[in-house]
């Protein structure tokens, strides 16, 4: 006779695949349908059958059920998961309890879907079994299918438009410019097809309301902060803001304070505006990255870059309340550049800057959807105006003088805020991986580096090794990657940045370039 615990083992194994799918699809793939069943779905009917012949034919509670219509489930994947947990708990006691040869301890109902035999407990959990290992096979095929139809390697972007690949030598591994070769979530891509397919690429709508909302309603929902209304302006992108507050708030000659190393494009615009940059040194410690908020006084702007590129230090309420008590001394404007928020790895938390005490009016918060979801090249970002002087200032601009983002960039922003949260959280387990996977590399190779807190962009100091003098340049010539150089953020030569937002294995390939040159 088959011993209980072999068969909670193999019968767990099969219920423990079909869960670890679903749990790695994520809400937007393991509800996508191949051949008319999705993950979600034959998840849900597993769940089902265990419920029903174990707790209800073999333990004799009542069950209700409505096979059509698990096949059809959908929904978040998290309260599944949770389901299951449950479902897994009454099946382990009722197995335990079942008494093999004994009759069944309820009926099946009329129209029961099942074996044509009479059936005892044993012959009943036996059936249990087979459903499962049967779906966990169709759903290994589903998946595979699946995730067939998402991009694949990053090579095909070879072929496209987009600078990080195509502008290296065909030879060359990119690892530079901070955009992604991890795709687009579905949700996006339909919002952008739905356009696409309506021919629709005119003028668009102002005021920029499903935009807007969107962004009011992630920085409620996500980080607490209730943006005030009426104050948001949808924009093309972070520099332009930037360019736009250095007009608006300061004089040529006037300096405009930021964490150093920085966006290399922050600094010279800064300097092609005749402005002078007030560097906050960002300092490399035993503990990680520090920083004085007095070194800020000499300023008239203070940009709050947080979560900070290329550190990726996520900034703690003590420094940014040092910052915010700097700021109301000298009564700075701030701009908050908040791009990558979305990026942030637990446990760390991203505090938008207007939310602290006495910072709502004098703040200007700017973030974009473009950074997380991989949706650079469609334009479109958010200054929220929470000064008054900045607002006033703006407003009597000429209408059309900062330009307007396009269809595309609104859709796929709103999309993006709204729907894709799934695929979000998939990618940051992909890039907590990959960030984890590039901190061992270092840590081994004897480099100075701390694990960043945000973004997917690994800061690392090459000094002491022998490519120390130019580590991105020597990278590049001996082993065939792409680095961004640490001279380009204002910082010593002995930097450079890796950007791991790439599958595992081209990341591997990268490391092992960079292996290359250090070993030369």
């Amino acid at each position: 006779m088959l011993d209980r615990d072999d068969y909670l083992y193999f019968a767990g194994r099969a219920l423990d695949g079909m869960i670890g799918i679903v749990a790695t699809l994520g809400d937007e793939r393991a509800n996508a349908r191949s051949g008319g069943n999705s993950p979600y779905a034959l998840l849900t009917h597993c769940l089902g059958v265990v419920e029903a012949w174990a707790g209800g034919l073999v333990a004799g509670r009542p069950v209700e059920r409505d096979r059509a219509a698990e096949f059809t489930a959908s929904g978040p994947v998290a309260p599944l998961l949770e389901r299951c947990a449950k479902v897994r708990a009454a099946f382990h006691a009722d197995v335990h309890a079942a008494r093999p040869r004994a009759p069944l301890a309820a009926r099946p109902p009329a129209g029961f879907d099942g074996p044509d035999r009479e059936l005892d407990q044993g012959a009943a959990l036996l059936h249990v079994y087979e459903e499962l290992a049967q779906h966990h096979g169709q759903m290994e095929v589903l998946r595979d299918l699946i995730v067939a139809g998402t991009p694949g390697p990053p090579e095909r972007l070879r072929d496209g438009l987009g600078a990080k690949w195509r502008d290296v030598e065909p030879d060359v591994l990119p690892a530079w410019v901070a955009d992604m070769d991890l795709g687009v979530a579905p949700p996006i891509l339909d919002r952008v097809g739905a356009v696409l397919a309506r021919q629709d690429l005119g003028y668009p709508l102002r005021p920029d309301d499903a935009v807007v909302e969107a962004f009011e309603g992630r920085m409620r929902d996500r980080y607490g902060w209730a943006p005030r209304p009426g104050r948001t302006r949808v924009l093309s992108d972070l520099l332009q803001i930037l360019q736009i507050m250095i007009e608006l708030t300061t004089e040529p000659g006037d300096g405009v304070a930021l964490h150093v190393p920085a966006y290399p494009p922050f600094l010279a615009s800064i300097r092609r505006a005749g402005r002078v940059v007030v560097p906050i040194r960002m300092r490399s410690g035993p503990s990680g990255w520090t920083f004085d908020a007095a070194e800020a006084a000499a300023a008239k702007l203070l940009v709050v870059v947080n979560p900070q590129n290329p550190t990726g230090r996520v900034f703690r309420a003590a420094e940014l309340e040092a910052l915010a008590a700097l700021a109301a001394g000298h009564d700075l404007t701030v701009l908050a550049d908040e791009i990558h928020a979305d990026l942030v790895y637990a446990p760390h938390r991203h505090i938008p800057f207007a939310s602290l005490p006495g910072m709502a009016g004098r703040t200007v918060t700017a973030t974009s959807a473009t950074k997380a979801f991989n949706i650079a090249g469609l334009r479109c970002a958010i200054a929220h105006l929470g000064s008054d002087a900045v607002a006033e200032r703006l407003a009597a601009a000429p209408l059309d003088f900062f330009g307007t983002p396009d269809i595309l960039g609104r859709v796929a922003t709103a999309a993006a805020w709204t729907e894709a949260g799934g695929w979000h959280d998939d990618l940051m387990t992909l890039l907590r991986a990959n960030r984890d996977r590039v901190a061992a590399w270092a840590t081994t190779r004897g480099l100075t580096h701390h694990v960043p807190e945000a973004t997917y962009l690994s800061w690392i100091d090459f000094a002491g090794t022998p490519i120390a003098g130019d580590p991105a340049g020597h990278i590049l010539r001996t082993g065939r990657v792409q680095l961004s150089p640490g001279l380009d953020f204002g910082a010593e030569s002995t930097y450079a940045r890796i950007n791991f937002a790439t599958t595992p294995e081209t990341l591997e390939a990268i490391l092992a370039g960079v292996d290359k040159s250090l070993q030369r």
